[in-house]
């Protein structure tokens, strides 16, 4: 049996368990190796980004008030979005390079699975034998091993 590593991932953290199938009268199982969780991807972006000193006025109103805009987004979301999966792919190459895994089975949500596919280094992707589009990170680990 090939060492196998079996990563399920979202946007805010992954987990990677190995994959234990060496008794034969045992069913496979997953022995936890490594969790990471990234607090700043959990969360409204309002919370993370809203500071009223650095609002812009709109203009005058006729009363003499004005209107506070929030100033320009410039799809910040979008960026936050890239950075944090950039951030997840790095993790996943450092895990790489300390296992010795063979052959990857991977679970990623799928709003960020084809992303995370093209961050990680390719000889990762050329070991990745399934790969999940779905977020399995709050499964259990015998619900994990059904869906590869």
């Amino acid at each position: 049996m090939k060492n196998t590593l079996v990563v399920v991932a979202d946007l805010g953290c992954f987990k990677a368990y190995k994959l234990e199938n060496n008794q034969p009268n045992r069913s496979p199982h997953l022995e936890l190796v490594e969790v990471f969780d990234n607090p700043e991807a959990h969360g409204r972006i309002g919370d993370k980004v809203s500071d009223l000193g650095g609002r812009f006025p709109r203009g005058a109103r006729n009363d003499g008030g004005s209107v506070m805009s929030d100033g320009e987004r410039h799809n910040i979301e979008l960026e936050m979005r890239r950075r944090f999966v950039r951030q997840l792919a790095r993790r996943l190459n450092a895990l790489a390079q300390g296992a010795e895994a063979e052959r990857w089975l991977l679970a990623a949500s799928k709003e960020i699975n084809h992303q995370l596919i093209e961050e990680l280094d390719p000889q990762i992707r050329a070991k990745i034998e399934k790969n999940v589009p779905a977020n399995l990170t709050k499964l259990e680990q015998a619900e994990i091993l059904r869906h590869f």
